[in-house]
């Protein structure tokens, strides 16, 4: 496994952090950050870029149910079952003649 120096853990911030600063697009400001910082930290292009893809495996999943979960919201809402849902739930758990708008 590839480890990379604090110098370079430092250089990716501060250049995802000026990126970003200068109104680059988030997602590119994090990702020349990594490259550098990679780079500087004393791994080689491959390595680096290597060491990027495992990194984005990583949070596919979680970003996926995110995303899951707002779709699921944003269908909710739009239809009009939310309303539905959510007396049904009160009127089997919540108190009587308490509703949710």
């Amino acid at each position: 496994m590839t480890s990379i120096s604090t110098l370079g853990a430092i250089a990716a911030l501060v250049v995802a952090i000026v990126l970003i600063l200068r109104k680059v697009s988030p997602a590119y400001g994090m990702m020349a950050g990594a490259l550098v910082g990679g780079l500087i930290g004393g791994a080689d292009l491959l390595q680096t870029v290597s060491l990027m893809v495992s990194g984005a495996q990583g949070i596919v999943n979680a970003v996926l149910r995110i995303l899951a979960a707002g779709v699921l919201a944003g269908v909710l809402i739009e239809s009009g079952r939310r309303i539905r849902l959510l007396r049904r739930l009160s009127a089997k758990w919540g108190k009587p003649g308490h509703y949710w708008h």
